[in-house]
């Protein structure tokens, strides 16, 4: 490399840099913390896209965090349910076997009830389609993008011009 070029690629780099210094203070919308966190001080391509990195790795990793936690409430929320839902079985069974209509106790009053008599589907298919509601027709963003790469018109639709994008590998 020459002189001039090693000149050309460090003005590139601050430009690179300058721009994602002002993209970060767009996103953080007047968030001075959201800033200070994410430069650090930063005032480098490198060192920008360095600390870039990191947040990522730190924004996934909580991301995750986040979903694992989520079906862990999530699966705790069906085990409380069914549980509730067997505790009220066995009351009233119970209720049944004394020959109780009602109880009033501290914690509350529980009265036993009659249960209409509900549908049980033994072969959906034989239903007629009078007892299925319509639904909403739902776009296939995949098959539409493939038609589109593959060159067929589809009115209401055009294809993007693409773009870049980063992958990450970690060490």
């Amino acid at each position: 490399m020459n002189a001039h070029s090693d000149v050309a690629k460090v003005q590139r780099e601050l430009e690179a840099a300058k721009v994602l210094r002002e993209q970060i203070a767009d996103l953080a919308q007047g968030d001075e913390e959201f800033i200070r966190d994410t430069l650090e001080g930063e005032l480098d391509f490198e060192g920008i896209v360095r600390q870039l990195l990191g947040d990522i790795g730190m924004d996934e990793a909580l991301a995750e965090g986040l979903k694992a936690y989520g079906e862990d409430l999530s699966a705790r929320r069906e085990r409380l349910a069914n549980r509730a839902k067997l505790k009220r079985s066995l009351i009233c069974t119970a209720l049944e076997i004394a020959g109780r209509k009602t109880m009033e106790l501290d914690v509350g009053t529980v009265t036993l009830s009659a249960v209409k008599p509900k549908a049980i589907v033994t072969e959906e298919a034989d239903i007629p389609a009078e007892f299925f509601k319509p639904q909403p027709p739902k776009l296939d963003q995949t098959a539409l993008s493939a038609a589109l790469r593959e060159g067929r018109e589809v009115k209401g639709a055009t294809l993007s011009n693409g773009g870049s994008t980063i992958r990450i590998l970690r060490k």
